[in-house]
């Protein structure tokens, strides 16, 4: 049961960064415990959700080992988790918590075109993935306090990603563009990175799903744009699935590639984006068996059973750009670590299953 297997994952947990704040690794595990007790009731994942916040901030809402000035939109991921929290218990502290990460949104660096900085020591670019860290959050800021003009902020940043990283001629996405064009890895003429990263694209996936969720709370036609640009996305995305096992691999466009490999977190991201895009109804309906054909194909080509414990393979454990190493080649993404049990492909497998459940209220 895939409940046992998250249960097993959160009495496994230990911090992904010891001396680090309340990080995108650990706000994964947050937000899929909050949709199995949303789901469930079961009060072991709530529990996980205190607890974790007890050991990350203090008595007046300030979060251990947090630096504001680092702007690193990634440290903005696991506040998603304090909504709920709020809303739970009323505590104070969340409040001010919320109020320390939107102050991080208020000064964060952006571009020229008005797109946050990925992170402060990435200057001038926009990444998929910080779609995903940054957007969902400061939307639902909006939304549970309020505040105007964020809606419209978060819509032009959305389009910027769709203007800067969306090629037209292969119909997919790039992980990240140089405003400057002057990192090894841009093109010096569009400013963009060679290579379509699957997890990069899974990211953009579920922050536009889960924009298209809250937008329809405000503004339908933003709720109908996310769902546009998902479906577009999904659309190139399809045509390069494995045939057996309904996978996409670490670099999407490039099976014979040698060394390339069936990703585990790119491809449940995108099963989560589908499914939740067909419940929304932004999707075909038919879409949805494809999204559990490939959920079925990645258990059945990376999840093992050994003494009653589960693991979950097939995850590249990180990949990003720089200067040095990590210049976008396709050597430097199979270069990467494949790990086990790794947080990024773990959090949103159980996305998927709570995504159904939420759907059929029954995992078949």
């Amino acid at each position: 049961m895939v409940e046992a297997f998250l249960k097993q994952v959160i009495g496994d947990f230990k911090p992904y960064h010891a001396t680090k704040g309340m990080t995108y690794e650990d706000g994964l595990l947050l937000i899929a415990a909050i949709r199995f007790f949303e789901v469930t009731g079961d009060p072991v994942y709530r529990d996980f959700l205190y607890r974790y916040m007890e050991a990350h901030i203090d008595d007046k809402g300030q979060i251990f080992h947090y630096s504001l000035e680092e702007y690193n939109i990634d440290n903005i991921l696991a506040g998603n988790a304090l909504f709920f929290l709020w809303d739970d218990s009323k505590d104070p502290r969340y409040i001010n918590t919320l109020a320390l990460l939107r102050s991080q949104l208020q000064t964060h660096p952006r571009t020229a075109s008005g797109s946050f900085w990925h992170k402060l020591r990435y200057p001038n670019q926009i990444w998929l993935d910080g779609l995903y860290m940054g957007q969902v959050f400061y939307l639902r800021y909006a939304l549970k306090f309020e505040e105007e003009g964020i809606a419209e902020d978060v819509l032009r940043q959305v389009e910027n990603a769709r203007k800067f990283l969306w090629d037209e001629k292969k119909q997919l996405y790039l992980h990240a563009y140089d405003e400057t064009k002057s990192m090894q890895w841009a093109d010096p003429v569009t400013g963009r990175s060679p290579n379509v990263w699957s997890r990069s694209v899974g990211w953009f996936a579920m922050a536009l799903a889960d924009l298209a969720e809250s937008f329809a709370a405000i503004d339908e036609s933003a709720a109908a744009r996310m769902g546009a640009l998902l479906k577009e996305l999904v659309e190139g995305m399809l045509p390069h699935r494995d045939p057996v096992h309904k996978m996409w691999y670490q670099l999407v466009e490039k099976p014979e590639l040698p060394g390339n490999y069936l990703e585990t977190s790119g491809t449940a991201m995108m099963v989560y984006a589908i499914l939740k895009g067909v419940r929304l109804g932004w999707l075909p309906a038919g879409m949805k068996k494809e999204a559990l054909l490939t959920l079925r194909g990645l258990e059945s080509r990376y999840l093992v059973e050994e003494n009653g414990r589960r693991y979950l393979g097939g995850i590249c454990q990180v990949a990003g750009l720089d200067n040095e190493r990590r210049d976008g080649s396709d050597a430097y993404y199979l270069s990467e670590k494949i790990s086990v049990n790794e947080i990024k492909g773990l959090g949103p497998y159980f996305f998927c299953y709570a995504e159904w459940m939420l759907q059929e209220q029954t995992i078949q």
